[in-house]
C-alpha cells in the first residue's frame, strides 16, 4: 500500500515538472528563438508570493507564485546569419537517396537578381531591335559595346554579331517559360579570338556584394559548331576600388567606362586605368563542373566544360570589403562569360546563346558545416516586364529613326529659321546626367503652317542657352535648309523611309 502511494506521488511529481509548454510549442521549445529575450519556460512548484513576473528572467532565476523557473530558454541572435541548418524531407521519387537534407537558412525564400535585363524574353534590346543598330562588331574592337540592355560585348580579335534569338528550339529553357535568348555568334569570316558578354554593377549595385559571397548563375547552350571545336566557356565575377564612371560614348562605344575596362581584363587586357581590379572566382557551385584557372592578369576565372543541350552553371567568389592588404574600399562589380570560336570557315552553328543570369549575395561566413559559406544559387527570380524596363531606361536609352512609322520624337520651338530646339523627356530619370550621342536624321516642319518637313542635317546638343546637366531631359538642335519663323512651335519625328539614320542615345552605363 505504501510503496504504491509513494509511486503515485513520484508521477505525480513528474507531472508537476514537465513544463506544459513543451507539449504546445513542440520539439523544440526550449531552443533560442532568433530575435528574443531569454525567458522561463518551465516551472517546479509555487512559492507563495510573487517576486519576478513570469517568463521573464532576471539577473538570477526566481520564483513566483506560479512556480520556480526550472529550465531556461537562452537568449537567441538578434539575426538570422544565413548560416542556420533546417532539417527537411526532399521526397525524391522512388526513396533515391538523400531522402532527408538540412538546408542553410540563406537558401530559403526569394532570391534577389542584382542583375538587369536578365531575361531576354523581356529586355527592351534597343540596339539589336534595329538594323541600324550596333548588334554587329566587325573588325577588333577595343571597348565594349551595349547589346541587349545592359549587357556589353567585346570581341577583340574576332568579329561577332549579337541578336536576341526567338527560336522556339533552342530558346526556351526547360521549366522556364521565356521564348527567346541572347545569341553571340562569330561572323562567317571572324578570326579566333576571346569573346565575352557581360554585366557591370555600379557603387549601388554592388554594396549588396561587400564582405558576401557573390554567386553567378546562367543558363547557356553552346551552337553545335562550338561544341565541336572547343565547347569551353570561362566565367568571371570580377571587382575593382574604381570609383563610378559613365560612357564617354565617341571613344568607348556606348558602354560605361569601367565597364569597357572589365571587358579588356576579361579578354585578356590589363588592369590599367581600372585601379586594383581582381578577377575573383573563388569556386565553382555544387551540380557545375569545370577547374579554377589563373586569371588573365590578376585572380581566377572558371573553365567550363559547356553542353550543346541548355544548362543552368554556377560559380561564387568572396568579395572583400577592402582590397586585400589595404583599407581601400571595393566599389564595383562585374561578370562574363567568354568563349573562343575556333574555325574561320563559314559555318553558321559557331555561337552561344545564354539567359537568365543571376547574381546574387549570400553569407559568406565560414561554419564547421559550410567551410566556404553559402555557394549555390536560388531559383530564378522572374521580374515582370515593366520593372525590367524601368530599370533598364535607368541606365540606357537608345531612340533610332524609324524605318517604317512616322512618330513624334521631341516637341520643339524655332530658334531661327535654320534651327529648332527640341526637348526630350527620357522615359525615366536615369542614374545620372547621362553622356549623349546624336546622328543626324529625323525631320521637322519646315513652315508656321506644318504643311511639309524637312531632315535635320545636323543633330547636336543645344548651344542656344547654357545647360545644368540633366538625368530626366536631353535638349538638342535640328538644323534644317529652313524650319518657319523664330519663336513659333515644331516638332521632331522620324522620317519613315529606308534612307531615315536618325539616332539619339544616353548612356549612363558605370
Amino acid at each position: 500500500m505504501f510503496k504504491k502511494l509513494r509511486g503515485g506521488l513520484l508521477t505525480l511529481a513528474c507531472l508537476m515538472v514537465t513544463p506544459a509548454v513543451l507539449w504546445a510549442a513542440g520539439n523544440w521549445s526550449t531552443l533560442p528563438i532568433v530575435g528574443s529575450p531569454a525567458v522561463c519556460v518551465s516551472n517546479v512548484s509555487g512559492t507563495g508570493g510573487p517576486t519576478a513576473p513570469y517568463l521573464i528572467v532576471p539577473a538570477n532565476t526566481q520564483g513566483t507564485t506560479q512556480g520556480i523557473c526550472g529550465q531556461v530558454m537562452p537568449a537567441g541572435p538578434i539575426a538570422l546569419t544565413g548560416n542556420e541548418l533546417i532539417p527537411a524531407d526532399t521526397g525524391l521519387a522512388n526513396g533515391a537517396p538523400p531522402q532527408t537534407v538540412v538546408i542553410p537558412s540563406g537558401l530559403l525564400g526569394s532570391s534577389t537578381n542584382r542583375l538587369i535585363g536578365s531575361d531576354m524574353t523581356t529586355n527592351l534590346a534597343q540596339v539589336p531591335s534595329t538594323v541600324k543598330g550596333l548588334a554587329t562588331l566587325v573588325g577588333s574592337p577595343t571597348a565594349a559595346i551595349i547589346t541587349a540592355d545592359r549587357w556589353w560585348v567585346i570581341a577583340p580579335a574576332a568579329g561577332v554579331t549579337t541578336t536576341i534569338d526567338s527560336t522556339a528550339s533552342t530558346a526556351v529553357i526547360p521549366g522556364i517559360n521565356n521564348t527567346k535568348a541572347l545569341r553571340v555568334a562569330r561572323t562567317t569570316s571572324g578570326a579566333a579570338g576571346v569573346v565575352c558578354v557581360g554585366q557591370t554593377l555600379d557603387t549601388a549595385q554592388a554594396s549588396a556584394f561587400i564582405g558576401k559571397n557573390a554567386i553567378f548563375s546562367f543558363y547557356e547552350e553552346n551552337g553545335a559548331g562550338q561544341s565541336a571545336t572547343n565547347g569551353n566557356i570561362v566565367v568571371n565575377i570580377d571587382y575593382t576600388s574604381q570609383a563610378d564612371g559613365v560612357a564617354t560614348q565617341a571613344t568607348q562605344g556606348f558602354a560605361g567606362v569601367n565597364g569597357s575596362l572589365f571587358a579588356k581584363l576579361d579578354t585578356g587586357g590589363t588592369t590599367t586605368g581600372l585601379a586594383n581590379a581582381t578577377q575573383a572566382v573563388t569556386g565553382l557551385s555544387p551540380g557545375t563542373t569545370g577547374a579554377l584557372t589563373a586569371g588573365l592578369t590578376n585572380g581566377f576565372s572558371a573553365t567550363i566544360p559547356a553542353s550543346a543541350t541548355w544548362t543552368r552553371y554556377a560559380v561564387y567568389a568572396a568579395i572583400p570589403a577592402t582590397i586585400p592588404s589595404t583599407t581601400t574600399p571595393v566599389t564595383e562589380v562585374s561578370v562574363s562569360i567568354c568563349w573562343t570560336p575556333i574555325a574561320t570557315t563559314a559555318i553558321t552553328t559557331d555561337y552561344i546563346e545564354i539567359n537568365n543570369m543571376q547574381l546574387e549575395a549570400a553569407s559568406s561566413t565560414v561554419t564547421a558545416n559550410l567551410p566556404a559559406g553559402i555557394v549555390s544559387p536560388k531559383a530564378y527570380q522572374v521580374v515582370d516586364a515593366a520593372t525590367e524596363h524601368t530599370r533598364e531606361y535607368y541606365y540606357w536609352y537608345y531612340n533610332y529613326e524609324s524605318q517604317s512609322l512616322i512618330t513624334t520624337v521631341a516637341t520643339c520651338e524655332n530658334a531661327t529659321t535654320g534651327t529648332t530646339n527640341c526637348t526630350l523627356p527620357l522615359p525615366v530619370p536615369m542614374r545620372l546626367a547621362p553622356s549623349v550621342k546624336y546622328t543626324a536624321g529625323f525631320q521637322a516642319f519646315v513652315q508656321v503652317a506644318e504643311t511639309s518637313v524637312g531632315a535635320c542635317t545636323a543633330l547636336a546638343a543645344t548651344t542656344s542657352y547654357t545647360l545644368v546637366p540633366s538625368n530626366a531631359v536631353l535638349s538638342m538642335t535640328c538644323t534644317a535648309s529652313t524650319v518657319g519663323a523664330a519663336g513659333t512651335a515644331n516638332q521632331l519625328s522620324t522620317l519613315g523611309t529606308s534612307s531615315s539614320s536618325g539616332i539619339i542615345s544616353a548612356s549612363a552605363e558605370p
